[in-house]
């Protein structure tokens, strides 16, 4: 139930509202549980019902009467098209997205407490491995840059994988440029044996499963990727450096101008010269062009988030 309350929470905001038709679904003692728990909130019963989805005889909304034992929405038109309405269907109520999102956290197990980071974004909690669990009801809010920093500042250094309802492919890359990992609520979501939906982060990647793709050592001054030692010259070597360093700053682009400042040479050379080497080390150019990214009219990037690079 707390998953279908979330789906309707992404799809009306924070003003959604559910009927008692709709929790007919679910048993009346989880309904009661959420109204104690404070994720329910109902509100004032139902005085109209929706008319007809062809009718026009130009009301908003049909009147509700009682008929002897009988509860009707009357059509104005057409008696035969009368509702008969139950009582539970006049019920209306709103979702407490704070308390629903605590709900949801201690429903999966997650340790310490939630709480927002920003509109439409919560810290849900973490996992045994240390991982950030975040849950995002429009992934909108994710393109503001605020957003992004307020969960890093709540996650530290730990890892952090963003849980959103609808995620779009430019979002997501949006995300992992920034070093996020993102997933869909789709992903999470596990039916029990009774058909309950509850969230499951078992597929989630585990701290410390995956290695780094790319590995600095300044000491040796080597170059490992993908498993595969690239050998490149001191100068190429500090360049490659440079961009893994940019990487975990806000604005991952390495610009023309600091290139120029920290090597003495133009940008576009010497970038030309490390995607050569990189080649010249058995790499296809489009794992080059991929791992050293144009910017156009900025500067450079490492087509890598920071969680994918080591240094020392």
């Amino acid at each position: 139930m707390l998953i279908w309350l979330w789906k309707r929470l992404s799809d009306g905001g924070t003003e959604a509202t559910v009927s008692g038709r709709a929790l007919r679904r679910f048993s009346g003692r989880e309904i009661e549980g959420l109204l104690r728990a404070g994720v329910l909130i109902e509100q004032r019963k139902a005085d109209s019902w929706p008319v007809c989805a062809h009718c026009d005889c130009g009301l908003d909304a049909r009147p509700i009467r009682v008929a002897g034992d009988r509860l009707l929405a009357c059509c104005p038109r057409d008696t035969a098209a009368d509702a008969t309405l139950e009582p539970d269907d006049l019920r209306r109520f709103g979702i407490d997205a704070d308390r629903l999102i605590s709900a949801m956290a201690a429903s999966s197990g997650l340790q310490a407490a939630t709480f927002a980071l920003a509109e439409g974004l919560w810290l849900l909690g973490r996992l045994p491995t240390g991982m950030c669990i975040v849950l995002c009801r429009d992934t909108h809010a994710l393109r503001a840059p605020a957003a992004k920093l307020a969960v890093r500042a709540a996650a530290g250094t730990a890892p952090v994988t963003i849980v959103a309802t609808d995620l779009d492919p430019a979002t997501d890359l949006q995300l992992r440029t920034a070093g996020l990992a993102a997933c869909p609520l789709a992903d999470c979501v596990r039916a029990d044996e009774f058909g309950t939906e509850r969230l499951a982060f078992d597929r989630l990647l585990p701290v410390g499963l995956a290695p780094p793709r790319l590995v600095l050592s300044r000491s040796r001054r080597s170059v490992v990727l993908d498993g595969r030692r690239l050998d490149l010259t001191p100068q190429m070597f500090a360049l490659i450096r440079l961009f893994a360093e940019q990487a975990g700053q806000r604005d991952p682009i390495l610009r023309k101008e600091a290139i120029e400042a920290q090597t003495g040479r133009p940008a576009n050379e010497i970038v030309r010269d490390l995607r050569k080497a990189l080649t010249g080390c058995g790499l296809p150019r489009a794992s080059v062009d991929a791992l050293i990214e144009t910017v156009r009219g900025y500067g450079y990037r490492l087509g890598l988030s920071p969680a994918a690079w080591r240094g020392n």
